[in-house]
């Protein structure tokens, strides 16, 4: 099986397979669906004969490029090939594995002929039996320091420990952790913008062999070009070392450049220690820093993620391309009406991303003053009690920020700052942390107004709103409304403690006809309040309020509702109850509203309603609504 990765610095490390074939394009029924605005609905197709895979442009508006050159035929796809629709780019069979995480992604680079001979490497397990007594007292004194410092200091004094000791001038530590084409996560870098590339035969001698190696070069830099593939090295050894679960199997590694000095076998030993020794404080660390806020965090989460479920392809469009979007790093910015779920596709963003382990905070700005906006956002040093910021706590995971428009001007900045280059200013700190979080915001004002105004920051308003993405009104993806509704009353009847079988086919109707200018957080609402009201599990038209018993009328014909209009509804309500509660018996009908059979006949067939269909079926017991609708009963 083929694949494609991408490999745009955003998406870099976004896999997808191909079997015998793959649409490409914009449609939500396309295989890979692509949400550059220029790519076509349907643009491209990937096919499979005889072993080898061919592209074809499916006659798109603005073409289809591999290797820089737009194609006008069939086209066979080599390794290394490089696949461009608008601003996206996809490498076809680049043979590489990508480890995204909190740290820039680790690219181990597949199928590169490299000599093993004369190897300088050392069973992990025996290094420390060849340290000198001042590098064990060395370890001794770097052991105790880590058990003082707090799980995220830990890396932070690994690297300085070693910039002292052995001259790092970068160093990397990837770990298990589930994230990445290869389980693990890219957990930290130094310098913190640091991109380890790394062959796979090194990568598999440690992480596999536990072994510990001098590696006689460095690989520089990694691109692709005209089918080719292009690797620059830097003949300088580097120094890799496995680290390991509290096991005899190595899992993670730790890897280490000096750039000013030659590395030898010395080194390597005493590397190779050390990363026996912080395993433990790099697992500890690891889960603190993704620990989630409690089983109520996760349990919302998953709750989230299955309200998702959607018939609408308009949304399968949106939750498809946000869960691309969330491969890489950048900022997003979600837009549509009050209600439309916002929240829930930044959960959803959230989940799909490298920091799904980390925290999901959200905040609304709206009605906050500055000074809490700031103290929210970056917590406080220095003054009578320190109070970390949601910025901080959700370090590794994802911040959900509501309302940007009511970020103060003099403190865009400072948010500025934690999103370009990750550095957190609490207040009254003397300096800056490092974080990693990925931050999706919203906004219900005209942000380009206020930038034009000189009240919203031009350069964060580019950096947040470089990635877009629009929910649609509830009324525009109307498809979705009867499993919304289904959803929403099972939990609100669930919670109540009363039964829930079905929607009746006029209340879908009704529902379907209103506008929902709340959009879904109004039907959630009305959905709660029709639990109440069901008949026995079962939601007729009596079970909704009286302006969506009207909607059909009143907003799909554009008829204003009238006390007339009004009168008769519940003229019509109150007929079918008494019909309902004396199972169509006209005498009896008729002598609780005062009439004759031939008036209540005359009644019943002016507002659509048929006594017969309130009389019970003798072979098979039905509730009846008042439109007719058969319904099983609870025994069924």
């Amino acid at each position: 099986m083929a694949e494609l990765v991408a490999f745009r610095e955003d998406r870099l490390g976004f896999r997808f397979p191909i079997s015998q074939n793959a649409l490409l394009g914009r449609a939500s029924n396309c295989d890979l669906i692509l949400f550059d605005r220029s790519a076509s609905r349907r643009h491209a197709e990937i096919t499979k004969s005889d072993d080898n895979y061919f592209i074809e442009d499916l006659n798109s508006t603005n073409g289809t490029l591999v290797n820089d050159q737009p194609i006008s035929e069939r086209l066979q796809l080599k390794p290394f090939d490089c696949i461009k629709i608008g601003q996206e780019i996809y490498i076809f069979e680049p043979h590489l594995d990508v480890i995204t995480g909190p740290a820039p992604a680790a690219l181990i680079v597949n199928v590169v002929n490299e000599s093993q001979q004369n190897l300088v490497t050392v069973p992990a397990q025996d290094a420390a039996q060849v340290l000198t007594s001042q590098q064990a007292g060395l370890i001794a004194a770097l052991n105790y320091s880590l058990c003082q410092a707090t799980p995220e200091e830990v890396c932070r004094t690994v690297v300085q420990f070693l910039e002292k000791n052995l001259g790092a001038t970068a160093v990397s530590i990837i770990w298990p952790g589930g994230a990445g084409n290869l389980g693990q996560t890219s957990f930290y870098s130094f310098p913190e913008d640091k991109r380890l590339l790394l062959s796979q035969v090194p990568f598999r001698l440690v992480t596999e062999m536990g072994q510990g190696l001098v590696w006689p070069h460095i690989i520089n830099e990694l691109f692709f070009n005209s089918g080719n593939r292009h690797i620059e090295v830097i003949n300088q050894p580097c120094l890799l070392a496995p680290l390991y679960d509290g096991t005899n199997t190595p899992l993670g590694l730790i890897y280490l450049e000096n750039a000013n000095e030659t590395l030898t076998e010395k080194d390597l030993n005493f590397l190779a220690s050390l990363a026996q020794m912080i395993s433990p404080f790099i697992k500890h660390s690891f889960v603190e820093s993704h620990r989630e806020e409690g089983p109520s965090r996760t349990d919302n989460t998953v709750e989230a993620i299955s309200n998702l479920m959607t018939r609408d392809n308009q949304i399968k469009v949106i939750f498809s391309t946000a869960a691309q979007l969330a491969q890489g790093g950048r900022p997003i910015f979600l837009t549509g009406e009050v209600g439309t779920g916002k929240t829930n596709l930044a959960k959803h963003i959230h989940t799909q991303s490298g920091k799904r382990n980390g925290r999901f905070m959200d905040l609304t700005l709206y009605g906050l003053t500055q000074s809490q906006i700031e103290l929210a956002l970056f917590g406080q040093e220095g003054g009578p009690e320190n109070t970390l910021g949601i910025i901080a706590l959700a370090d590794n995971g994802t911040i959900f920020l509501r309302h940007i428009e009511y970020l103060p001007l003099n403190t865009q900045r400072t948010l500025l700052m934690a999103i370009e280059q990750g550095l957190l200013f609490p207040l009254g700190a003397r300096h800056s942390r490092t974080i990693s979080v990925r931050f999706v915001t919203s906004s219900s004002a005209n942000l380009t107004k206020m930038v034009e105004n000189g009240t919203f920051r031009e350069d964060l308003y580019c950096r947040l709103t470089a990635i877009n993405l629009a929910l649609p009104p509830l009324r525009d993806t109307k498809n979705d409304i009867e499993g919304l509704a289904t959803q929403f009353i099972a939990k609100a009847a669930k919670f109540l403690g009363v039964p829930f079988h079905s929607l009746d086919n006029s209340v879908v109707e009704c529902l379907r006809a209103y506008p929902w200018p709340g959009n879904i957080t109004e039907l959630k609402s009305e959905c709660q309040k029709m639990a109440q009201f069901s008949r026995n599990g079962h939601v007729v038209l009596d079970s909704l309020p009286i302006y969506l018993r009207l909607a059909p009328d009143a907003f799909s014909h554009g008829q204003l509702i009238t006390g007339d209009t009004l009168l008769g509804e519940a003229e019509r309500c109150f007929i079918s109850k008494t019909l309902a509660t004396h199972n169509g018996d006209i005498e009896k009908v008729g002598q609780v509203l005062s009439l004759n059979p031939e008036d209540v006949i005359k009644k019943c067939r002016s507002f659509g309603l048929e006594p017969m269909d309130f009389q019970p079926d003798n072979s098979q017991f039905h509730f009846m609504t008042p439109s007719g609708t058969s319904i099983p009963s609870e025994e069924e």
